[in-house]
C-alpha cells in the first residue's frame, strides 16, 4: 500500500483498490466510487454525479463550499479536490468526505429539478 491507500483505509475509506496509476475508495460500502490519482503537484480526488448541474447552480455550490471544484466532465457533473503535495492526508480526506456529502445533498436537487424536463 502507499501512503494515500493507507490514509484512506485509516480515515475510514472503503473498498480501497488501486488500478495502474489510480486508487479507487468509497466512503462506504453503498457509496459511490471516487478516485484519487496523482498530479504534478500533489493528488487529486474526483467523483462524478450523474446529473448535470447548470453553471449557475455549479458557481453558487463552490461559493459555498470554496475547497471543491465542480465541472461538467463526459456528461455528468464531476467534484474534485486538489491536495498539494505534503497535505495532511487525513485532515484532507475528512474535508474531502464533507465535500462529497454536500455535493451528493446538492445533486439530489439538481435532479428533482431535471426531473420535469426529462419525464422523470
Amino acid at each position: 500500500m502507499t501512503g494515500i491507500e493507507e490514509a484512506l483505509v485509516a480515515a475510514g475509506f472503503a473498498g480501497v483498490e488501486r488500478e495502474g496509476d489510480t486508487v479507487f475508495a468509497r466512503d462506504g460500502a453503498e457509496a459511490p466510487e471516487f478516485t484519487v490519482t496523482a498530479t504534478a503537484a500533489g493528488l487529486r480526488l474526483a467523483l462524478r454525479f450523474p446529473v448535470r448541474a447548470t453553471e449557475a447552480e455549479r458557481t453558487a455550490w463552490m461559493r459555498a463550499h470554496p475547497a471543491g471544484r465542480l465541472e461538467i466532465a463526459a456528461g455528468e457533473t464531476e467534484l474534485s479536490l486538489a491536495l498539494p503535495a505534503g497535505t495532511d492526508l487525513l485532515g484532507a480526506l475528512e474535508q474531502w468526505r464533507e465535500l462529497t456529502r454536500a455535493a451528493a445533498v446538492a445533486a439530489v436537487g439538481w435532479r428533482r429539478r431535471q426531473k420535469p424536463l426529462h419525464g422523470m
